[in-house]
């Protein structure tokens, strides 16, 4: 652990993961502009979330993608304004908003998680199939150390994990 504290802020863990979740994102933004598709990571986080649970709660969708319900009504705003989402008022509670796709935002889906295909070809060029799951394992763990969660070891490849999709 000493070592980790004396070591150069370009090789901490930390850095490396931020710097390189930042590069990912503006390669996926300039390869959605490239190909035509008028939506930003933000948004297709939130595209992505609802093409499994359409009509979800804005609340809960805001939490599943941690986003704040701020940036939340910002995402939503303009992915209204390009007609791939609706609002709906929850009949039971009024207070909540449910999150539906439009015909153009279930039609987006395939060309979307094909850029993302693309920029995962590329971001995980070199690395074989059970280095990309050890990479997201240990990331995985990372996360779960800080937000409190049970331990676990590093390598889940036989795991069942939940799709996004």
């Amino acid at each position: 652990m000493e070592r980790i504290l004396r070591m150069d802020l370009e090789d901490s863990p930390g850095f490396l993961v931020n710097r390189t979740a930042l590069r990912i994102k503006k390669e996926f933004h300039h390869l959605l502009d490239e190909q035509g598709f008028a939506v930003t990571p933000e948004q297709c986080v939130v595209l992505w979330q609802l093409w499994s649970h359409d009509g979800g709660v804005q609340r809960d969708l805001a939490s599943t993608t941690f986003k704040d319900m701020t940036n939340m009504t910002r995402i939503l705003d303009g992915l209204e304004r390009r007609g791939l989402v609706f609002r709906k008022r929850d009949k039971h509670d009024r207070r909540c908003s449910r999150i539906f796709l439009t015909a153009e935002g279930r039609a987006v889906r395939e060309g979307i998680l094909s850029v993302a295909g693309q920029l995962a070809e590329r971001a995980y060029n070199g690395l074989n199939e059970d280095q990309v799951e050890d990479f997201k394992a240990m990331l995985r763990l990372v996360y779960a150390n800080l937000d409190g969660a049970p331990q676990k070891e590093p390598n889940h490849r036989t795991e069942n994990k939940p799709s996004l999709t």
